[in-house]
């Protein structure tokens, strides 16, 4: 069954030198930076939204965001990175600990490092050691796909459900989780090529987001 997969609003906790820019007024330590950027990335701070650049440090209160065929990459401290893809806007909160509003994210965990989260609007997913997607789509439906390792989904009715490597969950507002079903390992390299591999530089309009694999 083909399901798009572009994330919004997501609630989602997943137990998963160069340039300094200064924060006013910033507080916390930051714990990540950004290594990678394509296209339009921005950061807002208390300062409101500015243009992000390479090597840029990030703290908790940051909100990213990328333009069309855009995408940028963050690696915290311990080794695990993220991916955030075209569309997309993501909150960074206490260390290791994400809200993705929008578009979709691909996370690389180091294993024996600090629990990461990543939060969305409907669900929460807990994982270490693992590499996965998580997505959350205008329709306020999310998704999380595990490649390895295992991840803990919490949807917003409070159940839960395993992802094991090579399936996908979708969690749709209100409702109790569907069970974990596999997807195409093939398809989905092809598709999500934007996100694992850097190397890659769509041409414009070049992006298909529908997500088929599923």
């Amino acid at each position: 069954m083909l399901k798009q997969v572009v994330m919004t609003g997501f609630a989602c906790v997943l137990s998963i030198g160069a340039l300094a820019i200064s924060q006013p007024g910033q507080s916390a330590a930051a714990s990540a930076t950004l290594t990678h950027l394509l296209g339009s990335v921005q950061a807002h701070t208390q300062a409101g939204w500015r243009a992000s650049v390479q090597g840029q440090r990030l703290y908790p209160g940051m909100t990213l965001r990328t333009g069309n065929n855009s995408r940028l990459q963050l690696r915290y401290d311990d080794g695990s990175v993220v991916r955030l893809g075209a569309r997309s806007v993501m909150r960074l909160r206490a260390a290791q600990d994400l809200r993705l509003l929008r578009g979709k994210a691909h996370i690389q965990k180091q294993k024996n490092a600090q629990q990461l989260r990543i939060r969305t609007p409907i669900a929460q997913a807990a994982v270490l050691g693992t590499e996965l997607f998580v997505s959350h789509n205008d329709q306020n439906i999310s998704h999380v796909t595990t490649l390895t390792g295992k991840v803990e989904v919490t949807g917003e009715l409070g159940d839960k459900q395993f992802v094991n490597p090579g399936e996908w969950v979708e969690i749709e507002p209100g409702k109790k989780l569907e069970k974990p079903t596999p997807f195409d390992w093939e398809a989905l390299k092809r598709q999500e090529r934007f996100l694992l591999d850097l190397d890659f530089v769509p041409k414009p309009g070049e992006l298909d987001d529908s997500e088929d694999w599923k």
